[in-house]
């Protein structure tokens, strides 16, 4: 927790709007990440993050210590990006995808072995529906049922997705001439 966290969800819940100001500059950079990895452009997540905090401002009361505030920011700021993908991108025409290899696939490297600018470029890449997927899951840490609920996908959708994900990071990390 910073050290003035108290002090800024304070004088937010005054309406202070130096308070205000010094809460999004002091969290924006972090939070405009979540909302770049989600966004389809830099425009976009732009927009996430301003959504994002006007609805951060209008339910700070529901804030319970400011001890939690990053954790309930950086939920807020996943939720605005899931909606997000609910009203632009349509998830109805996302399937799981058939023969799937058994195998603890889920705990594969490839993630490791790239740059976070190589990872944000290819995730870009990626199809929506895998793209969410694979950043509630392996970025965001929500599981296959967090997700199916989210998405109103089945966790079998969210598994295969997932693994379409992991395969194209994979065949991107071989053009780059890195072994997966």
């Amino acid at each position: 927790m910073q050290s003035n966290d108290r002090e800024l969800l304070e004088g937010c819940l005054r309406r202070d709007s130096k308070a205000q100001a010094a809460l999004y500059h002091q969290y924006k950079g972090r939070f405009f990440g979540i909302c770049r990895r989600y966004a389809q452009s830099r425009e976009d997540a732009e927009d996430l993050l301003q959504d994002a905090f006007v609805k951060i401002f209008l339910n700070l009361n529901e804030l319970r210590s400011a001890e939690q505030m990053s954790a309930w920011i950086r939920r807020v700021v996943v939720n605005v990006c899931i909606d997000y993908y609910h009203k632009k991108v349509s998830l109805t025409n996302i399937e799981e995808i058939p023969d799937i290899p058994t195998g603890n696939w889920e705990n594969d490297n490839v993630i490791s072995q790239m740059s976070n600018q190589e990872l944000l470029m290819a995730v870009n890449e990626l199809p929506d529906g895998a793209r969410v997927v694979f950043n509630l899951f392996v970025i965001d840490g929500f599981s296959h049922q967090e997700i199916s609920e989210k998405l109103n996908i089945t966790e079998g959708t969210s598994k295969s997705q997932l693994f379409f994900a992991k395969k194209i990071l994979r065949k991107k990390l071989e053009e780059m001439g890195v072994r997966a």
